[in-house]
């Protein structure tokens, strides 16, 4: 349970799946993921990063540089299994918005789904995303611990776009061609 500004007590599941999130149907703050003004819904995420950042201390089980909360992911609230894709959106660092479900944040949401016993095992789940309609599909694959956390193998499938690319030329000649350190 977590106190958010202008919002009240509201139920949020954290998970992991490479990265920390908090997960809140977005009908508890008042809001329709799938229809809601697209600031409407960053600004509360934001809120409920914030809360939880404020409220609750986050560890992992093997690295604390991984120990924070990277943001929220607003759903429709369908968790159980079913045939249809689950809605979201995920705002995450500086108040960004994915374009795409989120790889790391659909890993999580299966492995809270899975610990609930919402979905089993190999039993594949299609999450959508509220911003761009883009949809990709999860599964836990086998269980397994991190810690001695109870954790699941996940795997997520979706489609990409390349959106740029980049060359990098090093001229024989420049002293600084292998890096330096600033001290």
């Amino acid at each position: 349970m977590v106190d958010v500004p202008r919002h009240g007590k509201v139920v949020v599941d954290i998970a992991y799946g490479g990265a920390f999130y908090a997960f809140v149907s977005a009908r508890q703050l008042g809001l329709d993921v799938r229809s809601a003004r697209t600031r409407d819904l960053v600004d509360t995420a934001s809120a409920v990063t914030a809360a939880v950042k404020a409220q609750f201390k986050i560890t992992h089980p093997e690295s604390e540089d991984l120990a924070f909360l990277y943001g929220t992911i607003l759903t429709d609230g369908k968790d159980a299994y079913d045939e249809e894709p689950t809605t979201n959106i995920c705002v995450f660092a500086d108040e960004q918005v994915d374009r795409s479900p989120t790889g790391s944040g659909v890993t999580a949401r299966i492995a809270l789904q899975y610990h609930k016993g919402l979905v089993g095992l190999n039993q594949p789940r299609a999450f959508k995303s509220s911003a761009t309609g883009s949809v990709f599909t999860g599964s836990a694959v086998r269980e397994a611990k991190c810690g001695d956390f109870k954790a699941v193998i996940v795997e997520v499938s979706g489609q990409a776009h390349y959106t740029g690319t980049a060359s990098f030329t090093v001229e024989d000649d420049d002293p600084l061609k292998d890096g330096f350190l600033l001290k």
